[in-house]
Formats: C-alpha cells, sequence, structure tokens
C-alpha cells in the first residue's frame, strides 16, 4: 500500500512525469470528496476519464481506479495526477508543489483544476448578526462584483421592477448557473447538471410568493420560463440523472396546481391560455411531443368557455397539421390530441356525446382499448375478442400494442370458457417468449395431460427460426430436463454461471470443465482491468460450484500464462 507523502517512488518514472505533466497544466478538472477521504475526480486528456481514489486516516491510498485502458502498469498517469492533486489539498500551503526529483522537476505550476471540498460551516446567523447594515451591504455589493451568480440572485431577490423585468431577472440567472456549470462549447456534463439548474429551482422557488400575493398570471408566466429554458438547456447536456427532466416536470405541476385549484377570473384564465397555447407553438418543442401536449391539456382545462373551445380547437388543428401523419411520432402526438379533445366533450357535453366520439375514431388504439375494457365490464366477450382482433389487424407490424390486443383476449376466451381458443392463444404467446403464459398454459392441464403436452413445446422451442433463449432454459429448468439444460450450457458456455445450480451434482464434472473453458476464453478477450474483474468472477463463481481445487489451478495458470499483466495479476490474488 502507497502513502500519499511518498508515493512518487513507487511508481514507474515514464508514468510519473506524464502525470505530473497532466497536474501542472491542468487537465485535473473536477476533484471532490464525496465521503469522507473517499475522492471522484476527473480528467481530461484525449478523452475524459474518471478516477477513484480512498485514503485512509494516514494517507494511504487504500483503493483506487481509473477508467481509461491502460494496462501497462498498477497506475496510469491519470491517477498519478489526482494523487498530486490530493497531496496539494492536503498540504498546509495551497499552490506549493513538490514533485519527487526536483532535478527533474523544477516548475512549480499555479493551482488550475477546480477542487470541490466538503467542509463543516460555522454558524453563519450568528456570524452575521453581529455586524452592521454597513458592513453587510460593501460585503455583499463586494462579492456581487465579483461573483455573478450573488449578483443575479441578489437582482432577482431584491430588485425593484414590475412582473416583466422580474421575468427577464429569472431568465438572466437562469443562464448565469448553466454558463458557470458548462464547457466551452457550451455544453453541461452530467456531473454539472445539479449546479447548472439550480438557478432555474430559484426561480420556481419565488412562484410561492407571486401566488401569495395574489399574481397568479405572474405565477404561472414563472413557470413557463423555467420550463422553456430547461426545455432548451436539455438539447444541450447530458441529463442521463434526470435533473433537468425533473425541474420540468416540477414546472409543469406548478402550471397544473395552480389552473387546477385556483379560481381565475375570466381575465386572468384568457391570459393565462393564450400564453400557454403561444409557448406550445415554440420551436424548442419540435421532438419533445409529450412536454407540448402538457400545455394542450391543461389548456383543455381551462376551455370551460365555447371561445376558449374553439380557440383550443384551431389550435390543436394547426398542431396536427404541422406534426404531419407520415411518422410514429406524428401518430401518436394525433391520438393524444384526439384523447383531449374527448376528455373535453366528456367534461363539457357529457357521457352520452363522449361515447359517440369514442365510436367514430376506433381507428385510434386507445379508443379501441376504452371500448374493449367497457365491453369487458359488461361481460360482452364476443365483442371484445371481435375488437381486439380488429385491433390486431389495424396494429400489424406494432408488436407492443398487438401483444395487448391478443391479451384482450386470451383473457376473453378465458372468461367465456373457450378451452380450446385459450390454449391456441396461450401456444402463440409461449412461441413468442412468453415464459407466463407458458405457466399459465400448464395450469389448464393435469398433471398427466401435462407429461404429455411440454416435450411438444420444447420440440417446437427448438426447431423454431427465432429462438427466444429465455424461455427455453426457463422451461428446462420448470420440467428437470438437466440433460437438455447441458447441451445447452455446452453449446453456450459463456451462460455456465447462470444455470449451474440446476444440474449440479448430477453433472459436477461437466459443471467444472465448462467453468474452465469459458474461463480461458474470456481471458484471452481481456484487455483492462475490468475486464480482468469479470474474469475473477467467473472463478469465484467457479468456486460457488464447489470447484475450489479448479479455481486454484486455473488462477495459478492465468498468473503464469500473462506475467506481463500486472492489473490482471493483481486482481488474480483477490480471488
Amino acid at each position: 500500500m502507497i502513502n500519499l507523502n511518498n508515493f512518487e517512488s513507487y511508481i514507474d518514472r515514464i508514468i510519473y512525469l506524464r502525470g505530473y505533466d497532466y497536474y501542472e497544466n491542468g487537465h485535473v478538472t473536477f476533484v471532490k470528496e464525496t465521503e469522507k477521504r473517499i475522492f471522484v475526480a476527473e480528467i481530461e486528456g484525449t478523452e475524459t476519464y474518471n478516477i477513484d481514489v480512498e485514503l485512509d486516516s494516514n494517507l494511504n491510498i487504500v483503493e483506487t481506479l481509473c477508467d481509461c485502458p491502460y494496462d501497462m502498469g498498477e497506475y496510469c498517469k491519470h491517477q498519478v495526477a489526482v494523487f498530486l492533486t490530493l497531496k496539494d489539498m492536503k498540504s498546509n500551503a495551497p499552490g506549493k508543489k513538490n514533485p519527487a526529483n526536483k532535478n527533474t522537476i523544477s516548475k512549480k505550476p499555479e493551482v488550475k483544476h477546480s477542487v470541490i471540498r466538503e467542509n463543516y460551516e460555522p454558524d453563519m446567523e450568528q456570524m452575521l448578526s453581529i455586524r452592521t447594515k454597513e458592513e453587510l451591504v460593501d460585503f455583499l455589493v463586494g462579492i456581487a462584483s465579483e461573483n455573478d451568480e450573488v449578483k443575479q440572485r441578489i437582482l432577482m431577490e431584491f430588485g425593484d421592477g414590475d412582473d416583466e423585468e422580474e421575468i427577464l431577472k429569472a431568465i438572466s440567472l437562469i443562464h448565469t448557473y448553466i454558463r458557470n456549470n458548462s464547457d466551452r462549447h457550451g455544453y453541461v456534463n452530467y456531473r454539472e447538471t445539479y449546479n447548472a439548474v439550480y438557478g432555474a429551482e430559484l426561480v420556481l422557488d419565488k412562484i410561492d410568493s407571486a401566488f401569495e400575493e395574489g399574481r397568479i398570471v405572474h405565477a404561472v408566466n414563472l413557470a413557463l420560463c423555467v420550463v422553456g429554458e430547461m426545455v432548451d438547456l436539455i438539447q444541450n447536456a447530458d441529463d442521463s440523472s434526470g435533473t433537468i427532466g425533473g425541474v420540468i416536470e416540477r414546472g409543469f405541476i406548478l402550471i397544473d396546481e395552480i389552473t387546477e385549484n385556483i379560481e381565475l377570473s375570466l381575465s386572468e384564465k384568457n391570459i393565462v391560455f393564450e400564453n400557454l397555447i403561444k409557448e406550445s407553438f415554440h420551436k424548442r418543442y419540435d421532438g419533445w411531443a409529450d412536454w407540448r401536449l402538457n400545455y394542450l391539456e391543461i389548456c383543455s382545462r381551462l376551455s370551460d368557455t365555447l371561445d376558449l373551445r374553439s380557440q383550443l380547437e384551431k389550435n390543436m388543428t394547426l398542431l396536427e397539421k404541422n406534426e404531419g401523419t407520415k411518422s410514429w411520432s406524428s401518430n401518436y402526438f394525433v391520438e393524444k390530441v384526439y384523447q383531449i379533445r374527448y376528455n373535453m366533450i366528456l367534461q363539457n357535453d357529457g357521457e352520452e356525446k363522449a361515447q359517440e366520439f369514442i365510436m367514430q375514431n376506433l381507428h385510434f388504439s386507445s379508443f379501441i382499448k376504452m371500448v374493449i375494457e367497457q365491453a369487458m365490464q359488461r361481460k360482452d366477450y364476443d365483442k371484445v375478442i371481435k375488437l381486439a382482433l380488429d385491433g390486431e389487424t389495424k396494429d400489424k407490424g406494432l408488436p407492443g400494442l398487438v401483444d395487448r390486443w391478443k391479451k384482450y383476449r386470451y383473457n376473453a376466451y378465458r372468461l367465456s370458457g373457450k378451452l380450446d381458443e385459450q390454449r391456441g392463444l396461450a401456444m402463440d404467446f409461449i412461441l413468442d417468449g412468453s415464459f407466463e403464459f407458458y405457466m399459465k398454459l400448464k395450469s389448464t392441464y393435469d398433471l398427466n395431460e401435462w407429461t404429455n403436452v411440454y416435450p411438444k413445446i420444447i420440440f417446437l422451442l427448438e426447431n423454431q427460426k427465432k429462438i427466444y433463449t429465455d424461455i427455453y432454459t426457463r422451461v428446462l429448468i420448470e420440467e428437470g430436463e438437466k440433460e437438455k439444460l447441458l447441451e445447452y450450457i455446452k453449446k453456450n458456455p459463456s451462460s455456465i454461471g447462470f444455470y449451474y445450480k440446476h444440474i449440479i451434482p448430477e453433472f459436477k464434472d461437466e459443471v467444472y470443465d465448462l467453468f474452465l473453458k469459458h474461463i480461458e476464453q474470456t481471458a484471452s478477450r481481456a484487455g483492462n482491468r475490468r475486464d480482468y474483474q469479470g474474469v475473477c468472477a467467473i472463478i469465484r463463481n467457479l468456486k460457488k460450484a464447489g470447484g475450489k481445487g479448479q479455481a486454484l489451478e486455473i488462477k495459478q495458470k492465468l498468473f503464469t500464462k500473462y506475467a506481463n499483466r500486472p492489473a490482471f495479476r493483481d486482481e488474480l490474488t483477490r480471488v
């Protein structure tokens, strides 16, 4: 175990020099202490790499990993750069760097990387309460001149101006946080999304005060401002964490709450309606149908007058035309608009008119589904079967929808006592890979009958062109067909880790041989530390299967065979 204070002595000289060069030139762009003495870091090189480091209380490096492909030694240049950064952080004199060999490296570079450290905060309230008003004002003016985020927050919180000016301040605040957390190309990395949306969250927090002050329209406009800016952001950011999408959803929820729970005056309703419609037409929502539809759904709830209904219908028709009808997404949008129309009719004209609208639009799958469920409630199973077959024909080529119609048909057969049809449809599902329907089919037979049925199913699964591996192996396990399962594993050695438990102890020796074959094949393809960890995981499974002696033998064999791969040998020592 190496120590942060003298790790240089244990690092290959070339690697150390390259790592120091990365450190010196500011390639360490992010370091954060996520837990006590556990750090994550990011380095920009030919690509961006992530490094994890865990220290103990004596600054020993307990564990460290880098996701770069380097495999010629235990530590890479990226880890060295991060070690140097951490050493600098732990130093009592920040900014001083002491490389191991000062004769070779004599520069004292300035710190260029961004370091985030989590420290305990003092009692801020007590500290500030003893200061005079003048001191606090001077201090705030000073930091506002140095920090744009602080400046924009002060302007948003305390600045004068009307509602329109506050919207402009809100946009400026949102942009400031986005800009300060973007790279030089304006892109927001997933690590930075939480900080990038903070300005938007501050604006959403202002909605409560606007609402309490009776500025209902302004409260909606603040939410619209946030949603629009976040939709723009999500198109130039990595939102794999869902942070930006979460802020967008929060904005829509606030608009929903305001429009559903507050009695708006006619004037307020008209203005909110107009602003929502205007936003729904913005090009930023092209390709984001659900968010555009959210605006239309909110407008439909506001449309309790003939004038507003007429305006909404006119705008929905225009949006339908803009979407076209040639792609799946455009068809999805049009169908959702028809659902909005249905809800408006139900809300304003009653159930009878709404039912007429459904029957006029059975070319939409959602309306077929509604009629089927109504027929199921009435126990009109013949109608369910007919409608489900119509749906299967209409949606041919859309497996998900066809599967749904067939399930309705299956239930209608089951509930109406049509056993032969029920079993036949269950077989269709089975041959399409459904183990759930295999068990349902099995439940329709007694044990003596079933022993003659399931071998035929296995035969069909083995001989159909498209093989669904999951159901095939699950059927073999369910029926105790261990010899067939062994044959399958022999053809697919990588599956041994999943299925060995089901063929031991009867085929113990075969299991060990298959494990060894799989380990050697996987080791021959391994090229980085994660691959090596995968090989070692298979060896551990071999030990769990009872092959401790075989595991030791293959471990020693690999240790010798891959003597020039220290990272692999290191992982093998941990097995």
